[in-house]
């Protein structure tokens, strides 16, 4: 149950940023906001798959 709950909040992470990728491509500084969303995206896939 512990690995289901670490998973979820992962790709919670990982998901979180590619909605800030999909919200920040329509605003007015869209490589501001890709930038911004490789942050959360890579934390979240760390956390994911750093133990393995």
């Amino acid at each position: 149950m512990d690995k289901v709950l670490a998973y979820a909040i992962s790709g919670f992470i990982a998901g979180f940023g590619v909605w800030i990728l999909v919200a920040g491509l329509s605003s007015g500084a869209p490589a501001f906001w890709a930038c911004a969303a490789l942050v959360p995206i890579a934390i979240g896939l760390l956390s994911a798959f750093g133990s393995i």
